[in-house]
């Protein structure tokens, strides 16, 4: 993204950030379901839901990202492995836990052998089916790196998201519902197992994990794409389509929309960053802040919202109020900054919150001009 290592951390900072608001936002404004009776706050908020659709891909697309750009020669699978695997296994077992008590004391949510299997399957809250995926990425990056760098040498690295693009559309169009069927007809240990598994399969989120490989094997050609698109027309495009995307009610046709709605979104996002590292100050440093706790916001933040919501309750404001909106996604934000700071501070705390080492990124960076340019 930029030859700046100080400035490409930071670019990628302000784009996780983006992504965890969008991203929060959608889980605050699904409290307006419960709004009976004429409301403009329901459609209010069920815009801004598709407008923040772009969130989990563009996660995928920068993870997709780092990790081509970290690597840029032979992989060690096992040490590959071990060290990515530390970044996600031990935060999910331990929110894992935390959710799983939660909803066993303050939910009176009692089945031990279903919250046993939560583990396995990625669901003891909504949004965990994101590190199942995630997961899966890490495992298949070596053999997508390989065959990417033996695409770059034909010229012909076009194919791993064309070829990912191909994957998305069938598994969409009838390879899940085959897959959920098969795997239920194998075995049904919990109820719905095979469609929990088919959920966080990695057919329907490799495009995304792939477009971000193909930006950092193609860096010149992805940014002239970029920028022939312009600012504006990507603006117009990013406030029009979740319009459209809320009256698609299929599931396939929707995560068909929802491609080039992400692809423009991340787009203007990745554009946005850059325009912010350019400009430093202290929002922007709020930005940062926010990107580089990302990966533990999304992991905290429901069980900090159902806390913030009652309190709100408490004082009288709810779900038919603006207000309580705007207080909630203020609140949960802040509050999942400022616990997941104190975790980083106890001994082992980076471990289970996820937080990534800046340092690090530099020393990548680092690794890969030393490879391109050995006299350097």
């Amino acid at each position: 993204m930029t030859q700046d290592g100080g400035r490409w951390i930071k670019e990628l900072d302000y784009m996780r950030a983006f992504a965890i608001l969008g991203i929060v936002a959608i889980h605050v404004g699904s409290f307006s379901e419960s709004i009976e009776g004429p409301s403009a706050i329901p459609y209010l908020t069920e815009y801004t839901a598709h407008l923040a659709d772009f969130g989990v891909p563009l996660f995928f697309i920068v993870s997709g990202y780092i990790l081509a750009l970290k690597r840029s020669v032979a992989i060690d699978r096992g040490s590959f492995y071990r060290r990515r695997l530390m970044t996600v296994v031990p935060p999910y077992l331990a929110f894992t836990t935390i959710y799983l008590v939660y909803n066993y004391f303050a939910l009176d949510q009692t089945d031990i052998y279903r919250a046993a299997w939560s583990y396995l399957l990625f669901d003891a809250v909504g949004v965990f089916w994101f590190l199942g995926a995630l997961i899966q990425m890490y495992l298949l990056f070596p053999y997508l790196a390989g065959w990417t760098r033996r695409l770059e040498a034909k010229g012909q690295v076009w194919k791993l998201p064309v070829y990912s693009a191909v994957l998305y559309v069938a598994w969409y169009a009838f390879l899940m519902d085959w897959t959920a069927q098969a795997i239920g007809a194998v075995a049904e240990p919990v109820p719905g197992f095979g469609a929990i598994i088919t959920g966080f399969l990695f057919p329907g989120y490799l495009l995304f994990f792939a477009l971000g490989m193909y930006v950092a094997a193609t860096p010149d050609r992805s940014g002239r794409t970029i920028r022939a698109l312009g600012s504006a027309p990507m603006a117009a495009v990013m406030l029009l389509m979740p319009l459209g995307l809320q009256q698609i009610d299929s599931l396939f046709w929707w995560s068909v929309a929802v491609v080039p709605y992400s692809i423009v979104a991340c787009a203007l996002v990745l554009r946005l960053s850059r325009y912010l590292a350019a400009r430093p100050g202290w929002a922007t440093s709020i930005i940062e802040v926010v990107g580089r706790y990302a990966f533990g916001i999304y992991m905290a933040h429901i069980l900090v919202m159902a806390m913030v919501v009652n309190r709100l309750w408490s004082v009288g404001l709810g779900a038919d109020d603006l207000l309580f909106y705007l207080v909630l996604y203020a609140v949960t934000i802040a509050v999942c900054v400022i616990v997941l700071f104190i975790i980083n501070l106890l001994p082992f705390g980076p471990l289970i919150t996820g937080m990534r080492s800046r340092n690090g990124y530099k020393r990548a960076r680092r690794r890969r001009d030393a490879v391109e340019d050995p006299h350097r």
